[in-house]
């Protein structure tokens, strides 16, 4: 057993093999990059958009935050590697840093 890169532990053999990640985060990484394959960036903002509403917002901070983390790095990957979507890669990279540290209404005076 090892430490994945989202600090879950599993069997090296599955860390090798997916990327560093273990078996959960893996998952919903890949679905959400399938999602974008399939339906677009249209598609991918509806899905973070019902993600915010629903689940993000208190029920599993922890497993929520690992899966931000991962999406962030993968995110900032691709700023170099798809230069032609850099306008649509900030807006996530945006709203993504924005789950991670959310607006406080209360801080406006």
């Amino acid at each position: 057993m090892i430490r994945a890169k989202c600090g879950h532990v599993v069997e090296k053999k599955y860390i090798n093999v997916h990327d560093g990640l273990c078996r959960k985060c893996h998952s919903s990484f890949s679905f959400i990059q399938d999602l974008e394959s399939k339906g677009g960036e249209d598609a991918l903002v509806h899905y973070w958009y019902a993600m915010i509403l629903t689940k993000l917002s208190g029920v599993n901070k922890q497993e929520s935050t690992c899966l931000i983390g991962h999406l962030i790095e993968f995110y900032q990957n691709q700023l170099v590697i798809v230069p032609s979507k850099e306008r649509y890669i900030r807006k996530m990279l945006y709203m993504l840093n924005s789950l991670l540290t959310p607006f406080d209404v209360k801080s406006l005076k």
